[in-house]
């Protein structure tokens, strides 16, 4: 079995790369296509987005878990593995069926149906990329290199083929082909562990996998309701540009969202083995770790992004996007939220298989949701949207907590998470401060980044605390002493 630390480093290395894909793509992206052009490509993937959560039927959470469970049995492992590869496939069948109605029948969708079709291809490499399987045997090296070499081809393929305003199509090409490139490579390279002439093809049971899988998807398709939703309901009560705009906003909460709920990928497969094999004490010290390590980068990230939503905005995005300030204001806390759920639905509840209680939690976020945008949407468009997102995301943080408290295995409150607390408020005094010192928007971002950084951790390191050492000495003793 793979080094725990060794995996988190590794798949924090892949999310870096999936930060900085759109740290250098979007900015471009952005200024070339404006809001109408980003806002008309998310709001199609949104729709395809839907498309492709009914087809994989919650298959890529559901067979991380099952196939983690197994994994030290190879014979069971590969047989389970092409019985929910075959599956996939014939919900793939299914969902381009879906595709050709949408695309003939819904005006809004027909009127850029090349767009639409292109988008489409992440259905069928969504269901053949079979990612799923490398985060079940946690292969997260061959996920790490293989994600670095397909963004930076696609990197260069946006600079070099994305234009003007009219290259809608070759910037939605790019878009999906990040994820065909990567389920390609991930097809061919599942030949090294599946020997398909050792597959007992007359004992397969693929119904096996359907009622479980269903859970999942339930959970998937209430989650979506507040998140691919928001977009789809924006497109069709406001505009385009009004689509862009909460893209724009909430793509940099996202992307910042990114570094704490990475570590959920690693921690599933071993928290389910964990659970499988009983041991559970040291299942509990795990996610006590982790926790902790949630709350000490969440805070501080949330709170510098408020303080910076301007900046970072104009920066990221250019000027014409000075409207998605406040979506980034408001949405920011959903940093915290978002990670702590991730926590407690991801690397809790969903492996002592209570996902029933995760799906209560976000079916009450999802009608929220819902609720609110079709109130707030006319009245504040993009930013009638990000409260929805706030409140939504904030009542299922409090219902997960309501109904899942007897599981959860650590004390929300204790010594590091006030320090964590405290930190954070210093930190937040010194950017506020260093953002004062300078009127440029470049060197502003940056002086009041580095300067939060540094009282943050050097409070942190101060006050000994467990996740900064550990950092410290990590950093010490692999990268320095190497």
């Amino acid at each position: 079995m793979a080094s725990l630390k060794r995996n988190i480093v590794l798949n924090y290395i892949n999310t870096l790369a999936s930060i900085v894909f759109p740290i250098i793509t979007f900015p471009y992206a952005s200024r070339i296509l404006l809001p109408n052009g980003i806002g008309l490509v998310n709001f199609q993937n949104s729709v395809i987005s839907y498309v492709t959560l009914f087809t994989s039927l919650g298959i890529p959470l559901y067979a991380v878990r099952e196939v983690a469970r197994c994994r030290d049995n190879v014979a069971l492992r590969n047989k389970t593995t092409v019985e929910i590869a075959i599956l996939s496939l014939v919900l793939c069948v299914v969902g381009y069926v879906a595709v050709f109605i949408l695309g003939e029948f819904v005006p809004r969708l027909h009127h850029d149906l090349a767009l639409f079709y292109i988008l489409s291809l992440s259905i069928v490499f969504t269901a053949l990329g079979v990612e799923w399987f490398y985060k079940a045997i946690e292969d997260f090296k061959f996920i790490t290199i293989k994600g670095l070499v397909i963004r930076a081809l696609f990197v260069i393929a946006l600079f070099v083929f994305v234009k003007s305003k009219h290259d809608i199509l070759i910037y939605g090409l790019v878009v999906v082909g990040s994820t065909v490139g990567n389920n390609i490579v991930n097809f061919f390279h599942l030949r090294k562990y599946v020997k398909l002439d050792l597959i007992p093809w007359k004992e397969l049971d693929i119904k096996r996998h359907v009622a479980p899988a269903l859970h999942i998807f339930v959970l998937n398709l209430i989650i979506s309701l507040y998140v691919q939703l928001n977009a789809v309901m924006l497109g069709f009560m406001d505009s385009d540009a009004a689509v862009g705009l909460f893209t724009a906003g909430s793509k940099i909460s996202n992307i910042i969202l990114a570094i704490v709920t990475s570590m959920g990928a690693v921690m599933l497969p071993r928290c389910s083995h964990l659970i499988e094999t009983h041991q559970l004490d040291k299942f509990k010290g795990l996610i006590g770790k982790s926790y902790h390590f949630t709350i000490a980068v969440s805070l501080p990230l949330t709170a510098g992004l408020m303080l910076l939503a301007r900046p970072v905005t104009l920066v990221f995005c250019g000027s014409d996007f000075v409207g998605a300030v406040p979506v980034v204001i408001i949405t920011a806390p959903v940093i915290v939220f978002i990670s702590l759920t991730n926590l407690l639905g991801i690397q809790i509840l969903y492996p002592m298989g209570k996902e029933n209680l995760v799906i209560i939690s976000t079916l009450g976020a999802a009608i929220v949701n819902i609720v609110l945008n079709i109130f707030l949407i006319p009245r504040l468009a993009a930013v009638g949207t990000a409260i929805s997102t706030f409140v939504a995301e904030l009542v299922v943080l409090l219902l997960q907590v309501g109904l899942g408290y007897r599981h959860i295995p650590f004390r929300a409150f204790d010594k590091s998470v006030f320090h964590y607390i405290a930190a954070t408020c210093l930190m937040s005094g010194g950017v506020f401060l260093a953002g004062r010192l300078v009127t440029s928007m470049w060197l502003r971002l940056v002086v009041s980044v580095v300067a939060g950084m540094g009282v943050y951790c050097f409070i942190l390191l101060a006050w000994r605390d467990e996740v900064m050492t550990g950092i410290v000495d990590f950093v010490r003793k692999k990268v320095i002493n190497t």
